[in-house]
């Protein structure tokens, strides 16, 4: 498999989180990591699409009666990768993470195939190291920024995770039709644009592989910050149900 199609087998979809909004910083990272989360939401109905809307619509958990707002690059579920940030952006999800990866939320709902779901982010991963150019030592987990439980499904077996990883990216055939060691392809429709990769080029002249962006909030961050996120999204969903969306 070349790496047009590896893309293409994500079935990508494409919902920004639109410019200005809080949770879309605008501040430009040069991403050395790819930080992977579990959304720690088992509820019915909480997938991408759900996870998507959360992002794209709210933004935010309450904590200590304040707003805390939250983004991810991408969301993935069984079915699909959607992405929701331009990966040279910093996302707001780990901390001193934000500023040096790119984020990954799989989603672990009620009635998921999680087998299919983490294959599914491990091909994402796979596609993300081949473009930037990066190795498995650049796949982490949440934990490792912040030391919080996550992602809680992967964590315990997150070597073995790492090395399906690495296996969807030594498979990625580069000698045939379609694949190229440079750039992204078209066909995989936008998930790491040639607009993307001239930034973070950019980048690395300017700051020789550094990250640009700040690094992550420096306040405390709740330990049970993705049940909050969980929270969040009922919410949403409830009073979109309520008034009839």
């Amino acid at each position: 498999m070349n790496r047009k199609q590896l893309g293409q087998s994500l079935n990508l979809k494409i919902e920004m989180v639109a410019p200005g909004r809080p949770n879309r910083s605008g501040k430009k990272i040069n991403p050395q990591y790819i930080t992977i989360h579990n959304t720690s939401n088992t509820s019915k109905g909480a997938d991408a699409d759900a996870h998507s809307n959360l992002i794209r619509n709210k933004g935010y958990y309450m904590w200590k009666g304040e707003k805390r707002y939250v983004s991810w690059h991408y969301t993935v579920d069984d079915n699909k990768v959607i992405k929701h940030i331009p990966i040279w952006e910093r996302a707001i999800h780990a901390g001193k993470g934000n500023g040096q990866s790119i984020a990954i939320e799989v989603c672990m709902n009620q009635g998921i195939n999680q087998q299919a779901a983490n294959d599914r982010a491990a091909r994402l991963v796979a596609c993300l190291l081949h473009d930037l150019k990066l190795n498995k030592s650049r796949i982490v987990p949440h934990k490792h920024w912040t030391g919080k439980n996550c992602p809680i499904l992967l964590l315990p077996n997150f070597a073995s995770f790492c090395s399906q990883c690495e296996s969807h990216l030594d498979a990625i055939d580069l000698s045939s039709s379609g694949s190229s060691t440079d750039e992204p392809q078209d066909g995989d429709m936008l998930l790491v644009t040639a607009e993307e990769m001239e930034i973070i080029k950019a980048l690395d002249e300017e700051l020789l592989g550094g990250a640009m962006a700040e690094d992550g909030p420096e306040d405390e961050d709740p330990d049970d910050e993705h049940t909050l996120i969980a929270q969040s999204l009922s919410e949403l969903l409830s009073e979109e149900e309520n008034s009839g969306k």
